[in-house]
C-alpha cells in the first residue's frame, strides 16, 4: 500500500474525511510539492495558529519552517491531534479539520522527499495584525489587578472580575479578547449584574476568583464569547448586539498552563459598540448533570440531562464542557412527533481544546422538543487524559481535577414573552437539580418581577435569603417586588440592607434614589 493510500485509509479510520477544502488536495503524477499542493493546505489550516506573535511556539510561514517539522507534522495529523477540532457530526462553520484527500497529500509529502517545487508557484503566506483584528475598540478593560504564573506546577483556572465602568447601558456589537500571554490556553467571558463575583473576588487573596462555572455569571444574553488559538474575531450581524449594563461587571475565565518559565497573565477585552438596539431575542440554554460519581478504575460511566422546551427555538450554537476524564459527548433533539436530530457528536473529547460551535445551518426546533446529552467518562488509569496517578476518587466540582457536565445552546426564540417561558422553565429544572441555591433563586425571582408577577417574584427571592441570609442580589430583588405591591417602607429597607453588603451595588443606589 502506497503513502497516500495507507494515510487514506488511516483518515478513514478516524472519522475525518469529507472536510477541510481541497482546492490544492489532488496531484498529478508524480511527487507532490509544497508550492503547488502543501503551502495552500498549511496556510489555511495551521498558519492561522502557527505565526510570528501567535499562540503557538514556533511558526509554519513557508518552505523552511514546515520542510524543518515535517516529522512531526505527519505524526499529528495522522493522529487527527492537528488541527484541532473535535466534533465529527453536524457540520459547524470554521470547520479546521483536513480533508481525507489533504490529509494523505500531506503524509505523502512528509514522508516522501518534501520537495519544494518552484517557489513562484507557491502562495503568499498569510498575513497577521499585531494589534486589535477589527480595529481600535471603542473602550478597553483589563483586570484591576494582574499577577504571576509560575513556571511550573499544575494548569490553573482563574477567573478575573474587570468592571464594566461605563454610565450608561451600552450595545455591544463584537468582543475580542486578547490573552496577551502564551500561558492561557483558552479564555471565556461572561457577565455578572449580581455582585456575587465582586464577592468571590474580595474573599480570594489572590486577583480573581477559583469556579469553573464562573461564580454565576452567564454568557452575554446567550451569546458564547471566548477566546482560543486562531480564533478569529467578529462582529454580530444586525440586529444581534448584546446589552451591558452600568454596574455589571465581565467575569474573564482563564485556563492557564505553566510555560517553563514566569508568565505574567495582564489581558485585554476590546468591546466594539453599536446604536443599533437588539431586534433578537436570544438565551443561554443549559443543560447539566450536577451529582457525578467516578470511583478509581470506573469505565465508561454515562451522565446526562434532558430538558424539554416549552416555546420553539432556533439553536444557533453548541457549547459543551467537561473536564480531564470525559472521553465522548453526544447531544441531540426529538421532536413531539419522534424525529430525531443530531445536536453534537463528538467522540474524541479533549479538555484542553475545547470551543464553542456555531451550525452552518442554524436548527430549527418546536415547542415540545426534548433536547438531551450524554457524556461518557472513564476514571481508569488506561484513560492517558487522566491527570490522577494512580485515579482517584471523582465528583462534580469546580476544579479541574473535578468533573462536570455542562451543554449550553445560544438559541433565538419569537419575543420576550417566550424567553421568559423558556427562562422559567430551564431555572424551574435547575432548581430541581441542585436545590435551593441561592443564584438561582435570585435570577428566577428577577424574571417573574419582569413578567410582572410580583407576589411570585417576591416570595422566591425570599426563598434566596433563607438559603443565604443577607445576600445582596436577594435583597435587592425583594425590594423591587417590595416596591411593586406597594410595600414601600419594607421596599427601602430591603434596598439598604442590600447596600449594607454591597456598597458599590449600581442599581439598588438608583431604585433608593
Amino acid at each position: 500500500m502506497n503513502a497516500v493510500r495507507a494515510c487514506a485509509a488511516v483518515v478513514a479510520a478516524l472519522g475525518l474525511g469529507g472536510c477541510g477544502g481541497d482546492a490544492a488536495a489532488t496531484v498529478g503524477p508524480g511527487e507532490p510539492t509544497f508550492a503547488e499542493h502543501i503551502a495552500p493546505i498549511v496556510y489555511r489550516a495551521c498558519t492561522p495558529c502557527h505565526h510570528d506573535g501567535g499562540p503557538t511556539p514556533f511558526a509554519l510561514r513557508g518552505y523552511d519552517d514546515v520542510v524543518r517539522r515535517r516529522q512531526k507534522i505527519a505524526e499529528v495529523t495522522a493522529l487527527g491531534l492537528m488541527p484541532p477540532w473535535l466534533p465529527s457530526h453536524p457540520e459547524f462553520a470554521g470547520d479546521r479539520r483536513l480533508s481525507a484527500a489533504e490529509l494523505a497529500l500531506l503524509q505523502a509529502w512528509c514522508k516522501g522527499e518534501a520537495r519544494r517545487g518552484d517557489p513562484a508557484h507557491e502562495p503568499a503566506p498569510p498575513t497577521f495584525t499585531t494589534g486589535w483584528q477589527l480595529g481600535e475598540p471603542d473602550l478597553v478593560l483589563r483586570p484591576p489587578a494582574g499577577f504571576e504564573l509560575p513556571a511550573a506546577g499544575a494548569d490553573a483556572v482563574r477567573n478575573l472580575v474587570i468592571p464594566a465602568g461605563i454610565a450608561s447601558a451600552r450595545f455591544v456589537a463584537a468582543v475580542e479578547i486578547r490573552p496577551r500571554s502564551p500561558a492561557v490556553h483558552h479564555a471565556v467571558l461572561a457577565v455578572d449584574g449580581s455582585g456575587r463575583a465582586r464577592q468571590l473576588d474580595a474573599a480570594d487573596p489572590a486577583p480573581g476568583f477559583v469556579a469553573m462555572d464562573l461564580g454565576g455569571a452567564k454568557p452575554p444574553d446567550g451569546y458564547f464569547v471566548g477566546w482560543t488559538p486562531g480564533k478569529a474575531a467578529r462582529r454580530y450581524g444586525d440586529g444581534m448586539a448584546w446589552q451591558l449594563q452600568p454596574g455589571h461587571d465581565l467575569v474573564l475565565q482563564l485556563h492557564l498552563v505553566p510555560t517553563g518559565r514566569p508568565e505574567p497573565i495582564e489581558p485585554e477585552i476590546g468591546l466594539y459598540f453599536t446604536a443599533v438596539a437588539p431586534t433578537i431575542v436570544t438565551y443561554p440554554l443549559t443543560l447539566f448533570e450536577a451529582n457525578i460519581d467516578l470511583p478509581p478504575g470506573a469505565r465508561d460511566v454515562r451522565v446526562g440531562d434532558r430538558f424539554v422546551l416549552p416555546v420553539p427555538v432556533t439553536v444557533h450554537s453548541i457549547y459543551p464542557h467537561a473536564h480531564y476524564l470525559c472521553t465522548s459527548m453526544r447531544a441531540w433533539a426529538t421532536a413531539p412527533d419522534g424525529t430525531r436530530q443530531e445536536l453534537l457528536t463528538l467522540p474524541r473529547w479533549d479538555f484542553d481544546w475545547q470551543d464553542d460551535y456555531r451550525y452552518r445551518t442554524p436548527l430549527v426546533l418546536p415547542a415540545g422538543t426534548a433536547i438531551a446529552f450524554e457524556y461518557r467518562f472513564d476514571n481508569s488509569a488506561d484513560n492517558p487524559a487522566n491527570p490522577s496517578r494512580p485515579p482517584q476518587h471523582v465528583r462534580s466540582g469546580d476544579r479541574s481535577i473535578d468533573e462536570m457536565a455542562n451543554l449550553t445552546l445560544q438559541v433565538v426564540i419569537a419575543d420576550h414573552a417566550a424567553q421568559r417561558r423558556l427562562g422559567e422553565a430551564s431555572l424551574r429544572h435547575e432548581l430541581q437539580k441542585v436545590g435551593e441555591a441561592p443564584s438561582v433563586l435570585v435570577q428566577l425571582a428577577a424574571l417573574l418581577r419582569a413578567d410582572a408577577r410580583f407576589a411570585d417574584a417576591l416570595a422566591v427571592a425570599e426563598r434566596a435569603l433563607r438559603a443565604e441570609p443577607g445576600l445582596a442580589a436577594a435583597q435587592f430583588e425583594r425590594g423591587l417586588c417590595l416596591q411593586r405591591v406597594g410595600r414601600v417602607a419594607e421596599a427601602e429597607a430591603a434596598l439598604r440592607a442590600c447596600l449594607g453588603t454591597d456598597p458599590g451595588h449600581f442599581e439598588a443606589r438608583v431604585q433608593l434614589g
